[in-house]
């Protein structure tokens, strides 16, 4: 081999090896909250915080942290379908996301998610908690069931995460706000037996429907439910679950197979139901303190909301002792972030509300105020999040303002992240985290796949270089239509404009009204409004400048009407 050859040579072996400094890529996990707002992380809202999140404030300082990061909708299921497959929501079935059991998968035929890469790259790939991806529940002859009444509960139900590069699961399909209920282990219904502390499936559906069965709910109609399903267990036992895996893995593969977690929490999600005792050793104990390995959690912070967020740092701070126990939490990479902006909450209200959103008929504006109902001088203000100079951001869950999507978005990995770096300088999106995490892998995308989805692992790697921008425009979708259209006839989307000046970053942002498409049809967009986020994060200023508003316009409308063959 000449020296032409031989150079050509270790040029493509080193583009073919992932961005790592170790001898094989990191273990990766993805830690997604529900409903958690930017602003409740104390060590992102200082000054409002009301409350601490130790194991969260320690990770900001272990790792990277975005200042202007966007879950890909401002409500769950459009994020989670593009978390998982880096693609915009419209991109799947649904146009506004997939929220039923017997309607399908959101992801269809041919796409592939980023466990399907990591799998294929040498991962063990476990899923944990809601999924909202949509399913199909099937008969005992094997023909789609229309509910849980229809269908054979012993059966496994099709478009789970088995289905989708996932070699193990234990899932709950709509989280904790409505049915099935229940946990499904490998797509499998299943139920803890306390006694034996084990997860149990069932022989027959006749079986299966003496413990799952219909049950009055409040003001609900009847909904199926597992006999000794309570809210509270829930996050204790997807933990326990979580922990096992980890155990297994190491006893079973050793630490030299790399593992990818996607762990979707319940905490932060209504109904607002923290336990007083966190304690995976004895998952359904959810009472007693004085227990070995039990935390306290409820009553700890303002609210029941806020404490279902301690919930979730409490769940962070498991996984990094067990990570450190196994020997491997320097070479696992974690993304802690959240599925939307901060829930409306119990009793929230706002310090100006000038605005008025026309869904919900909920006036808001200035500070977000949440009042301990037990002690007032406890409060926790801002969980939507502020910007950098403490303006607080405009905004919760499901608006096209940055409260509804802003979102915390940290990364730690000791052994190719540099430690307590903030990157303001760059706009990223959720559906970002696929071919970041696909590169960092060595995982090479498919062609077709992760449409929508950038590379930014150079950033994460050396988040302190002048990067170029990544993104120059992200588009975020909204679930709501704009707040002076009364006809709601349309949904909004926010529309970024990003380039530097000085070096700094200079954000604009237009909220478009745009009408709900399909895959291959022809997105139409109508700006109403305009704001530079730069000089305005509060986005009080609707600024009259239409040559720019026509330029998002123009821009929105080129990008998502195309398809590209390959993520950038």
């Amino acid at each position: 081999m000449n020296a032409n050859c031989l150079l050509a040579f270790l040029i493509l072996v080193a583009n073919a090896l992932p961005l790592v400094g170790a001898d094989r890529p990191p273990n990766i996990l993805i830690f997604l909250m529900d409903d958690m707002g930017y602003g409740d992380v104390n060590a992102l809202n200082p000054d409002g915080a009301g409350f601490t999140t130790p194991n969260l404030d320690a990770l900001v300082a272990k790792g990277v942290t975005f200042t202007h990061a966007h879950s890909s909708a401002s409500v769950c299921a459009p994020t989670r379908y593009a978390l998982l497959t880096g693609n915009h929501v419209y991109r799947g079935r649904l146009p506004g996301g997939t929220w039923s059991h017997f309607q399908g998968s959101q992801i269809l035929s041919g796409q592939q998610t980023i466990a399907d890469h990591l799998r294929d790259a040498g991962y063990a790939t476990a899923f944990f908690g809601k999924g909202h991806l949509g399913s199909s529940f099937l008969r005992e002859d094997g023909t789609r069931a229309k509910n849980f009444g229809d269908a054979d509960l012993s059966r496994r139900f099709q478009d789970g995460p088995r289905d989708h590069g996932f070699d193990y699961s234990l899932t709950l399909p709509a989280g904790i706000q409505s049915e099935p209920y229940a946990f499904f282990q490998n797509d499998r219904l299943t139920r803890w037996n306390n006694e034996r502390m084990t997860w149990e499936t069932f022989k027959n559906d006749l079986e299966a429907r003496e413990y799952f069965r219909t049950e009055k709910r409040g003001k609900k109609k009847s909904v199926y439910a597992m006999d000794n399903w309570t809210t509270e267990t829930v996050g204790p036992l997807l933990m326990r679950d979580a922990l096992g895996f980890l155990d297994r893995h190491v006893a079973e593969k050793g630490k030299d197979q790399p593992f990818y977690i996607h762990y979707c929490s319940q905490a932060g999600h209504s109904p607002y139901a923290p336990p007083v005792a966190f304690n995976p050793n004895d998952p359904l104990n959810t009472s007693q303190l004085d227990a070995p390995g039990a935390i306290a959690v409820a009553g700890q912070t303002v609210n029941k909301r806020t404490d279902m967020i301690l919930e979730g740092d409490v769940a962070l701070g498991l996984f990094i002792e067990k990570l450190d126990d196994l020997g491997i939490l320097e070479e696992t990479l974690i993304l802690f972030t959240s599925d939307n902006g901060v829930a409306v909450g119990t009793g929230s209200t706002w310090s100006n509300p000038i605005y008025r959103d026309v869904k919900d008929d909920i006036p808001y504006g200035g500070n977000r105020l949440e009042v301990s109902p037990l002690n007032p001088q406890l409060i926790h203000q801002n969980g939507q999040g502020v910007a950098d100079d403490g303006i607080p951001l405009r905004g919760e869950k499901g608006f096209v303002y940055e409260g509804g999507h802003r979102i915390p978005f940290i990364v730690r990995w000791d052994n190719g992240i540099p430690a307590n770096q903030v990157v303001r300088d760059q706009v990223i999106g959720l559906h970002d985290v696929f071919a970041t995490v696909a590169t960092i892998a060595g995982a090479k995308v498919s062609t077709g796949q992760a449409h929508d989805s950038y590379d930014f692992s150079r950033v994460w790697q050396a988040p302190a270089s002048n990067h170029p921008l990544v993104r120059t425009s992200l588009f975020i979708q909204s679930n709501r239509p704009w707040e002076q259209n009364n006809q709601k006839s349309n949904n909004t989307w926010a529309a970024y404009q990003a380039s530097r000046v000085s070096n700094s970053l200079d954000l604009w942002k237009g909220v478009l009204e745009t009408n709900i498409r399909q895959p291959g049809g022809k997105a139409k967009a109508h700006g109403v409004e305009l704001f530079h986020l730069t000089k305005d994060p509060s986005e009080s200023n609707n600024l009259n400048e239409t040559s720019r508003l026509k330029a998002i316009e123009r821009q929105f409308r080129t990008q998502t009407n195309q398809s590209r063959t390959a993520p950038r």
